[in-house]
């Protein structure tokens, strides 16, 4: 008989086993694994006080179906082993009800997997932009490792320097280098990871001994990969070979254990160059609902985009278009917010005050924290560099734009998905701007993206 529990740490290992078994039963779940679950649950930025929301479904002390956070609310996995997939609709619906946040549901669907997209669609699901990929390297030969003079790589236990591995994800991830709001900001993991090892898990010293990279693969003799997470670079010393290093490093240490291949939840240029090739692809189905802002109800038709600030959505009123903003309150340790639905508001103000063109904004919900825009049907700058077009015949009318800001003392967001052309004109389309400091101009930050040099 199948029951339900709510997830407790009792059931951890079990939750782990269900993945090894899902995964060798069914093809449409490789973007999770009982790996991906360990790096979830003790994820510095995982609120804890949300993991007992998670839902399980178990026939007698085994796991056969589960409904996760990744480590918010709002984007959650939904599985069930193949010979109980009646209870599939069940499981997606209590992940819709206890999951879910303030703007619903997004869940990633194999894309060959037919039956559960038709589930998901039938429950008020629809397709976004959104995806991610899962790719694979093979392990037959070992990889030759090039080390620049000076640097060192060693097998690093990172549970017992729990916070000497933090300090580097927080730099190589792009959070700064101040080591004082570092420790202001670290907690001591509440749990050790059970299947650390720390054979597999590398780091590269410099000349004076500081951890300045990383790589970690994740292996369990029931499979045949090894699932690649973290990699971390300091920034001052990327594109010097160390990441190549560290990830060609631990996957060497895996192969040693027998592992057939290697897995990455990416699609970045990084592991491409690296011999990663796509295994498979996700989609994002977002859950549909309705917002009322003033009177006016509107029907979220698509996610648009997920910021730092909030998340955009098409959205439809008396048969008109619109981008519906709901600002959202998640952590971002490399960005510090005010009030943020206020910023919108003022920063909204600036830029028009500085002749950018951008959408016009139609209303605010200050209550709600909605902003409503105006949609701007056009191609965005982004997805023109990722299908390798050119977009230089937009760098005047962005430049021109960077020149109107400067002028104001401001920057902008010069990141490609803030920017739709329409018509031939480019519009910025986020709300964002900051006072103007250099490292941020076009010149010094915005560019790289636009001419290809940055992954997006």
């Amino acid at each position: 008989m199948v029951r339900f529990e709510h997830y407790q740490r009792a059931y951890y290992q079990m939750v782990c086993d269900f993945f090894v078994t899902l995964n060798r039963e069914s093809p449409f779940h490789d973007n999770w694994n009982w790996a991906r679950f360990e790096w979830m649950h003790e994820h510095p930025l995982t609120n804890q006080e949300l993991l007992p929301k998670m839902g399980l479904w178990l026939e007698g002390e085994r796991v056969i179906g589960a409904a996760l956070i990744d480590m918010f609310l709002g984007e959650a996995f939904v599985g069930v082993l193949p010979k109980h997939k009646e209870i599939y609709p069940e499981i997606l619906d209590y992940a819709f009800g206890h999951l879910k946040d303030d703007q619903g549901l997004g869940v990633a669907f194999h894309d060959g997997d037919a039956e559960g997209i038709q589930t998901a669609l039938k429950k008020g699901f629809f397709l976004t932009d959104g995806g991610e990929t899962v790719a694979e390297i093979s392990l037959k030969d070992a990889f030759p490792i090039f080390l620049p003079e000076g640097f060192s790589v060693e097998d690093f236990d990172a549970q017992s320097n729990a916070k000497e591995m933090a300090w580097l994800f927080y730099q190589g991830f792009d959070h700064g280098d101040n080591q004082e709001e570092f420790l202001a900001d670290y907690r001591e993991p509440t749990m050790t990871r059970p299947h650390f090892d720390p054979y597999l898990c590398v780091a590269i010293r410099n000349a004076q001994g500081e951890l300045v990279a990383s790589a970690s693969t994740w292996y369990d003799p029931r499979t045949d990969f090894a699932y690649v997470e973290p990699v971390c670079v300091i920034p001052k010393y990327r594109k010097m070979g160390l990441g190549k290093a560290a990830v060609y490093t631990a996957l060497n240490h895996a192969r040693e254990y027998g592992v057939r291949i290697g897995v990455v939840n990416s699609d970045q240029v990084f592991y491409q160059r690296l011999g990663f090739v796509p295994k498979s692809h996700y989609s994002f189905y977002w859950k549909k609902e309705e917002r009322t802002i003033h009177g006016v109800t509107y029907r979220l038709e698509r996610l648009l985009g997920k910021g730092k600030g909030g998340y955009s959505y098409l959205a439809k009123a008396n048969h008109r278009e619109y981008v519906l903003k709901q600002i959202h309150h998640e952590p971002c340790a490399y960005y510090q917010f005010g009030n943020k639905i206020e910023a919108e508001r003022n920063d909204y103000q600036r830029l028009l005050d500085a002749g950018i063109r951008i959408p016009k904004m139609i209303d605010i919900d200050i209550e709600q924290e909605v902003i409503i825009k105006e949609y701007i049907d056009g191609e965005v700058i982004a997805d023109m560099i990722r299908e390798r077009r050119s977009v230089e015949s937009f760098l005047p009318q962005l430049e021109e734009m960077a020149r109107l800001a400067k002028e104001q003392g401001l920057n902008i967001d010069y990141y490609p998905t803030n920017f739709v052309v329409k018509d031939g004109q480019l519009h910025y389309i986020d709300y964002e701007c900051n006072s103007y400091m250099e490292e941020w101009s076009l010149e010094r930050w915005g560019l790289q993206y636009w001419n290809g040099k940055a992954a997006l």
